[in-house]
């Protein structure tokens, strides 16, 4: 693994860079092979900040803190990566575990998601008005990407094909301003 750390109105001492290299070897034990590692130190009066940028299998971690010593600056950078990396690392093993998604003749499914305006839905005294319809387009994205589409949106939700799993989901915002996903399986 390549380290690189650069200084910027900040000196790297000999004391600090062995507990930098301490602290991404931790990282490598979750995120695998790391490729390099490319580490910024810089001081302005008594905010002391650190970037660590991690290449690993053609992932890219990022990470940027800033605190009154240079220590606790490369802690919480490391705990934030290290928090990014076993992320990613869920995704990866839920991707596998779940195998290939529903599929028609080995293609992924794709298309358009209609939902038909009905007068009313229910039965008794439970009956609703349904007040949308339309066509829904799936698009194949990750689930980040579907999040920043949403946020672009003016629907409450979104429909579409998980690129990595190749599931049919659907994200829609929830009223304490998360981020909520189903997770559509076709059963045969």
């Amino acid at each position: 693994m390549q380290v690189s750390v650069t200084g910027r109105r900040y000196e790297v001492t000999p004391a600090l860079r062995t507990y930098l290299d301490a602290r991404i070897a931790r990282l490598e034990r979750f995120a695998g092979t790391i490729t390099s590692a490319h580490v910024t130190l810089s001081a302005e009066k008594h905010r002391h900040r650190a970037e660590i940028v991690l290449r690993s299998a053609g992932k890219e971690f990022t990470g940027k803190e800033v605190s009154e010593d240079m220590y606790s600056a490369l802690d919480r950078v490391a705990e934030k990566l290290e928090r990014q990396v076993r992320r990613n690392k869920r995704r990866r093993l839920a991707a596998r575990r779940s195998g290939p998604g529903v599929r028609t003749n080995g293609q992924p499914l794709s298309g358009t998601l209609r939902v038909l305006r009905a007068d009313t839905v229910g039965r008794g005294a439970e009956i609703h008005d349904v007040v949308q319809a339309g066509d829904y387009p799936i698009e194949s994205m990750t689930v980040d990407e579907a999040i920043l589409r949403l946020e672009q949106a003016e629907d409450g939700f979104l429909v579409f094909s998980n690129r990595t799993t190749d599931l049919i989901h659907v994200v829609y915002k929830q009223a304490d301003g998360n981020y909520g996903v189903l997770n559509l399986h076709a059963t045969h």
